[in-house]
């Protein structure tokens, strides 16, 4: 930079406005820009950078603005301005800038638009987390809640309180806490219960449908035709049931 040992002499400020990226897509800061720059005495009028001196502040304020939303114009004005306090003075092959200085603001429509899609994206944040808190309810109501019938009661009992773990008065505890022993995984009867599924899975339609008659006859021969009604009727066709050709056939 030879130029620059006979040296420099000042240039009328570059004095512009212009629109600059923010960090939301298609939001832009309007900023004001004050830009003091210098070139070297030697250099001929007809060859002093006008323009020049702008464009390489202009380049720093952009790296600085992308990083800011235009809802807070004043935090990037401030980074942007101690930016450049720091890298000035700043020399090129043909000029010197001295000093810059940026004034950032937001039109009112950019403000707005910028508000509502703010609002836009704080109520898709609300909803995911709403779907969330049901998911996991869900799963709650589904591996705990409907576990047994006795986990269904406490919890409505536990929804229905005033404190969240002292049941109400009255409630009969030790008949819960059978309750919760007899749907136990490891109980007897859940375990009987399981083995009986097991045992009718492996059953062909109409070996079910014997059980099933079997079963509504212990039912009743007990004393309970209630719960013998309540035995769901055979699956098989008529012709398929006990002592018909095909079932005998089945049998031999």
């Amino acid at each position: 930079m030879k130029l620059f040992r006979w040296g420099l002499r000042n240039q009328p400020p570059e004095l512009f406005e212009d629109r600059v990226t923010s960090s939301q897509p298609n939001l832009e800061f309007t900023v004001a820009f004050r830009v003091e720059w210098r070139v070297p005495r030697a250099t001929p009028s007809s060859r002093i950078p006008v323009g020049q001196a702008g464009r390489t502040v202009r380049g720093l304020v952009e790296q600085v603005a992308e990083r800011h939303s235009v809802l807070r114009p004043a935090a990037a004005e401030q980074e942007i301005n101690h930016l450049l306090k720091h890298d000035l003075p700043l020399r090129t092959p043909e000029l010197e800038v001295s000093w810059a200085y940026v004034d950032v603001t937001v039109d009112e429509d950019t403000r707005l638009y910028a508000e509502q899609v703010a609002q836009a994206g704080r109520e898709l944040e609300l909803d995911a987390l709403a779907r969330r808190q049901t998911q996991a309810r869900m799963q709650f109501m589904r591996e705990e809640v409907l576990h047994s019938p006795a986990s269904a009661r406490i919890f409505l009992m536990l929804e229905n309180s005033s404190r969240l773990g002292m049941l109400p008065p009255g409630t009969d505890v030790d008949g819960v806490i059978r309750e919760i022993q007899q749907w136990a995984p490891q109980s007897r009867w859940v375990v009987i219960a399981q083995l009986l599924h097991a045992f009718v899975n492996r059953l062909s339609d109409a070996d079910a449908d014997d059980l099933l008659g079997t079963l509504r006859s212990l039912f009743t021969d007990y004393g309970a035709p209630d719960l013998a009604e309540q035995v769901p009727t055979p699956t098989a066709s008529p012709n398929q049931g006990p002592g018909s050709p095909e079932r005998d056939g089945q049998h031999r």
